[in-house]
């Protein structure tokens, strides 16, 4: 998802029938050509925040959450452990979250987090809800910031028995994910790690240990741009570094930048190519607590 400059191209405005069946039943408009001018201009006005350009060429569109097999594991998770919550970090416009509810995962128990609070918003337009309607809870924040993610240490326990309000964040303006350590049973974000530099995607990754539940079969999950030969690359538009994983880097990565030596007992990576896309190779993986 490189930054890119101009604006977003109509032409590259596709829906395969689930899609179609899906953006007509949630945004209420059944015309073809409507729907389609509809998340248009959603998209040109979030361009003009954030050009990534998966605005650019409507990549934002597809379910991304789809393309790895944790999500079978989250629907499991959100119907079988009691109050399972939710992360999707880096959500933009929420689309795989509304997927989820969708699928039966309880909404309640949702948190959207992005850099870009107006993206949240966007998903409202482009939705025709609001607030109230789709009540998701939604709490914005920098993920390098650590009033917002702590870098510590995974928790080695369960936290105490303590219920964790998302609706009490929210009303309470909370710009921390710092008050769900430990209480996380999911998390996803796609799309998100192949921005960064290596040795950055390791501190997120870390981060994201911190959050996660301790409990067996909490999963970290998500896909991005990969590449058969793992290579840093230059972001044309601000000339900043980014890096992109084959399986077996990413596996790497995990295992001997992210992980301490405890935590590689108690950790397990799987990670493989999913199809092609727009922007390359799609790498699919998921990191199970055991």
């Amino acid at each position: 998802m490189a930054l890119v400059k101009n604006t977003v191209l109509p032409d590259k405005f596709t829906l395969n029938a689930d899609e179609s069946s899906f953006y007509r039943k949630h945004t209420g408009i059944q015309d073809e050509g409507k729907l389609k001018e509809h998340i248009t201009q959603v998209a040109e006005r979030a361009f003009e925040v954030y050009p990534y350009v998966c605005l650019r060429i409507f990549g934002f569109l597809r379910f991304r959450i789809l393309r790895s097999p944790g999500y079978k594991r989250l629907l499991e998770l959100g119907s079988t452990r009691q109050n399972a919550l939710f992360l999707d970090l880096g959500c933009c416009f929420g689309n795989d979250i509304r997927k989820a509810i969708e699928d039966g995962f309880p909404a309640e128990n949702i948190i959207g987090s992005d850099l870009q609070a107006d993206f949240w918003r966007f998903g409202h337009d482009l939705f025709k809800s609001n607030p109230s309607t789709f009540s998701v809870a939604f709490i914005p924040g920098d993920v390098f910031d650590g009033s917002f993610i702590s870098l510590q240490p995974p928790l080695k326990i369960i936290p105490p028995e303590e219920s964790i309000s998302l609706h009490s964040l929210v009303q309470a303006d909370v710009k921390s994910l710092n008050p769900l350590r430990g209480h996380l049973s999911a998390i996803h974000t796609s799309a998100f790690f192949h921005l960064f530099r290596k040795d950055e995607q390791v501190i997120i990754g870390k981060k994201l240990l911190y959050l996660l539940s301790p409990l067996p079969g909490s999963i970290i999950f998500g896909s991005q741009v990969g590449a058969h030969e793992p290579q840093e690359v230059v972001n044309q538009t601000k000339g900043m570094l980014r890096y992109k994983h084959s399986p077996k880097s990413w596996k790497d990565m995990w295992e001997q930048e992210v992980f301490d030596t405890e935590e590689k007992r108690v950790f397990q990576v799987e990670a493989g190519f999913g199809d092609d896309h727009e922007e390359g190779y799609w790498l699919w993986w998921i990191v199970t607590r055991l």
